[in-house]
């Protein structure tokens, strides 16, 4: 096998995420220490760990792509949604991502990151679309009772302030 044939899509978007581990965990390794108290990890534990789970997953793809799909004997079925074809498909994803930032604010966590979940799972070719809403329902709770009862965290509640106050 030539090196050529070891250059996959899946090793490639493996070492561009590995690259971006590597910035990930470098920003968070250099946070301030303005809240750092003895014997309590500081603001720079969570993103490592992070961090550490992500690298591991890029260099699993790195060391061990698997079966791509181009030698797989039976093509995968298609959704029987309509996805986006080519880059709007990438662009619209982005769009969602920029759009998701600006009205996390309005309309908080729940709302924002629920919809932003079902969407990318639709856009992401998931077949049936309760099940992506169910999906990011479940997790979006998840999340948010994880920072705000276990951590203490409080993440913006938008329109749902004064019911879940």
């Amino acid at each position: 096998m030539k090196f050529r044939d070891k250059i996959t899509r899946t090793r490639t978007e493996a070492l561009v995420v590995l690259l971006g581990v590597v910035g990930y965990i470098w920003a968070g390794l250099s946070l301030p220490p303005y809240y750092q108290m003895a014997g309590v990890p500081g603001p720079s534990l969570f993103p490592s760990i992070l961090g550490a789970i992500m690298a591991a997953g890029a260099l699993w793809l790195l060391i061990l792509p698997g079966r791509g799909r181009e030698t797989e004997k039976t093509p995968p079925k298609e959704s029987p949604w309509r996805r986006p074809i080519g880059k709007w498909h990438f662009l619209l994803m982005w769009g969602l991502l920029i759009g998701y930032v600006f009205l996390l604010p309005i309309f908080g966590f729940l709302i924002s990151s629920a919809v932003l979940l079902a969407a990318f799972f639709f856009l992401l070719g998931e077949r049936h679309w309760y099940l992506g809403i169910f999906i990011a329902l479940v997790f979006t709770i998840g999340i948010y009772l994880a920072f705000s009862k276990g951590l203490q965290i409080r993440l913006p509640l938008g329109i749902l302030e004064g019911i879940l106050r």
